[in-house]
């Protein structure tokens, strides 16, 4: 119960930080749920990104990060991509104990140049041993989702979520294994 009032209040205070553009993310698996908050931080393509996923009978995991993204070549180039951190807050719930562990990782967003209407997009994000603290060995996040633009600012999509950790004296637990189904609303 406190992860999820902390998942809440970071997305809604997150809100006070939406000054340039900013993206809000839902989806929803049979299982999970997730929101996802981010916002241009500067002008140079700068990103603050807080997130929460509720996956029940799972687990509880809570990020913030700080991405770099922009074109992946010339101006006007249908690849955007990002690279960056993030700090994951882990609370499962098949063992008793709580996780934080810092990834690094990257993201991308292909939209096809002869039907701009459909994108590709995903993220990985891995925190080893070295940047994984209070109980966690290792974390590992990475989606991939395929989206198609229902208006000029909100996209609709289905992609697939995986996400795994290693917590001290055990092995990998699978923390969410989903097929999802979303919303991305720019404002």
């Amino acid at each position: 119960m406190r992860f999820q009032r902390l998942g809440l209040f970071l997305v809604l205070a997150s809100a006070a930080f939406a000054a340039n553009a900013a993206n809000i993310d839902f989806n929803l698996a049979s299982n999970a749920a997730a929101v996802d908050f981010t916002t241009n931080l500067t002008d140079t393509g700068l990103e603050g990104d807080l997130g929460y996923l509720h996956h029940t009978g799972r687990a509880d995991i809570a990020d913030a990060g700080l991405d770099l993204s922009g074109n992946a070549s010339p101006v006007g180039s249908p690849l955007i991509f990002g690279v960056g951190a993030k700090a994951f807050f882990i609370n499962p719930k098949t063992v008793d104990v709580n996780g934080l562990a810092v990834g690094v990782g990257a993201h991308f967003r292909y939209t096809w140049p002869t039907y701009n209407r459909f994108a590709i997009g995903g993220e990985l994000y891995y925190a080893p041993n070295i940047v994984s603290f209070r109980n966690t060995d290792r974390y590992l996040q990475a989606g991939v989702r395929a989206a198609y633009q229902v208006l000029r600012n909100a996209d609709v999509y289905v992609g697939y979520r995986y996400i795994t950790a290693a917590f001290t004296g055990g092995s990998s637990i699978t923390l969410d294994s989903s097929l999802v189904l979303g919303m991305s609303l720019t404002f």
